[in-house]
């Protein structure tokens, strides 16, 4: 292998490590930015739910 072609395979490795160490910062801090239910989702799903009401039991149509 020449010189050449370690320092592409190195920098193309190097590249793909802190592209994934940058996907995980921000999957942390930010979850909904890539796709994933956050804190902030949740909420606005609970908020959205229409008002749920108790089961029906038969005694209650007499």
């Amino acid at each position: 292998m020449n010189d050449g072609t370690v320092w592409i395979i190195g920098g193309a490795i190097i590249i793909s490590i802190i592209s994934v160490m940058f996907y995980a910062v921000l999957a942390f801090f930010f979850p909904e930015w890539v796709g994933i239910t956050g804190k902030v989702a949740l909420d606005t799903e609970r908020s959205h739910v229409e008002g749920e009401e108790a089961p029906k039991h038969f005694t209650d149509k007499l």
